[in-house]
């Protein structure tokens, strides 16, 4: 039971589920491209893990670093957590002449620890002969973002090349790929000459040309230098924890669990797409923005723990019952939002066809204020955060594996306030938009309920637009 129960805990950050995509493990990425007379040969790519996935999955599937190298734990990882990552393709995108190149079956896998990081090295067979060697290129990331991959500081990108061909190669953003409407994937791209075929990839003057990032790429990706920096010193932590458990450690490790929450909410995902369009649509309050921010993320979290309970209970079956506990979850809950969604498109609608909210020629502002629905708000906030967070199972599994259990509860239950802050301060900022523009024409009762009713019938649409998307997505995936 404790195995299968840190299998499911473990596992659910390897799942790409279709939900609000935050990144929970993170992976430097270091290719090397092989080629000979005949073309592009293979790609070999080293994945080097952070370092409590590391701690986490060593521990849940008995691993130490003196037994890793053995075969039968080589075969252990391989088969409980390398070759799940087939089903996506190992997050590897390939392109030439315009065409994606279907991903081959890889060989060569190994598993090793660097500087006390888990380690992937593999290869991928390309077989490119050079004259169908068009504008190739090669990315590597998790488009459901619950992995966050980047290519490593120093030399991402090698060459081993038996022949006289030569080739270049650079890294630039690929933007026909952006995720998550802002986080832009690099793809590495290949220039290659002195081959039978004619030079391929782009000419030498677009080859080093290298876009700047936009605004929101540059602070995403400082969202995600503090994220992976912040997991380094969690880590640490937590191992001094597992030394002197009340010592000065404890209380880094839940003030850095705070800070994190707070930062790794400003990514993709955590409501804050509802949490505005539901405020932008209905009455609020302050008190009622910080209620639905900070249910939302301890939903959110415990949500992890029922759907692991769910997985072992009902389908026993490890990270297969994981994934089919996830899939069951998704739709309903994308459909209940949905649902919620057009509950409120109707009333707005219903509101706006009676003649609006005003029949005397001014407004006051009071009016919105009675509009506040706790229950509402809880309803909303439950059904948005009812998907469960594979962040929550990875600490969990961290905590465990250092027989720290109880830290890792309690540093989960301040990293979602540090998340329902932020979320918070988004509410927040939707709560006061709506109350100043409605301010500002309360003067004139026609253009009040025109605004008024705007809003409403506009962010209650977002959200059960927002709901079908996703319940689509969840459905065809």
């Amino acid at each position: 039971m404790k195995k299968a129960l840190f299998t499911l805990l473990i596992l659910t950050c390897l799942l790409p589920i279709k939900a609000s995509g935050h990144p929970h493990v993170y992976v430097d990425v270091s290719l090397v491209f092989s080629m000979d007379d005949t073309g592009l040969t293979s790609v070999h790519q080293q994945w080097i893990f952070d370092d409590i996935f590391t701690q986490a999955i060593l521990g849940d599937l008995e691993l130490t670093p003196q037994t890793l190298p053995a075969a039968d734990s080589q075969e252990t990882i391989r088969t409980g957590a390398f070759a799940y990552l087939a089903n996506y393709d190992y997050f590897t995108f390939i392109e030439s002449a315009g065409k994606q190149l279907p991903v081959g079956k890889p060989r060569n896998f190994k598993a090793s620890l660097q500087n006390d990081r888990l380690v992937y090295d593999f290869t991928l067979p390309l077989d490119l002969p050079y004259a169908q060697m068009q504008d190739f290129r090669l990315a590597v990331f998790d488009k459901e973002y619950y992995t966050d991959i980047i290519y490593a500081e120093l030399n991402p990108v090698r060459f081993d090349i038996q022949g006289g061909a030569t080739a270049r190669y650079t890294i630039r953003p690929a933007k026909d790929h952006t995720y998550w409407k802002f986080i832009v994937p690099k793809a590495v791209h290949l220039s290659v000459s002195g081959t039978p075929a004619a030079d391929t990839g782009p000419a030498d003057a677009e080859l080093g040309t290298i876009e700047t990032p936009g605004a929101f790429e540059l602070v995403m990706n400082t969202v995600r230098a503090i994220q992976k920096e912040l997991t380094i010193r969690l880590n640490n932590f937590g191992k001094e924890i597992r030394d002197d458990p009340f010592g000065p450690a404890l209380w880094l490790f839940l003030g850095l669990s705070f800070v994190y929450g707070v930062v790794h909410a400003v990514g993709p995902g955590h409501g804050k797409a509802v949490v505005c369009s539901y405020f932008l649509s209905n009455p609020g309050s302050l008190m009622t923005g910080a209620l639905m921010g900070n249910a939302i993320t301890f939903v959110h979290m415990l949500s992890a723990a029922a759907a692991v309970g769910v997985a072992y209970i009902v389908f026993s079956s490890g990270m297969g019952g994981f994934a089919e506990a996830s899939r069951a979850i998704q739709p309903a809950s994308y459909g209940l939002l949905t649902l919620m969604g057009c509950f409120l498109l109707v009333k707005s609608l219903r509101d706006s066809f009676k003649g609006g909210l005003l029949t005397a020629p001014t407004c006051e502002h009071g009016v919105e204020e009675e509009g506040d629905n706790i229950r509402s708000v809880l309803l909303v906030s439950f059904v948005t955060g009812l998907i469960p967070c594979p962040g929550a199972a990875v600490i969990l599994a961290f905590s465990i594996s250092l027989n720290i259990f109880w830290a890792g509860v309690m540093s989960l239950i301040i990293m979602a306030a540090g998340m329902g802050l932020t979320t918070t301060l988004f509410a927040w900022f939707a709560v006061t938009a709506r109350s100043v523009t409605l301010q500002l024409s309360s003067s004139n009762r026609k253009v009040f309920n025109g605004l008024y009713a705007a809003l409403s019938i506009c962010g209650a649409g977002a959200i059960a637009l927002f709901g079908s998307v996703l319940l689509l997505g969840s459905i065809c995936s």
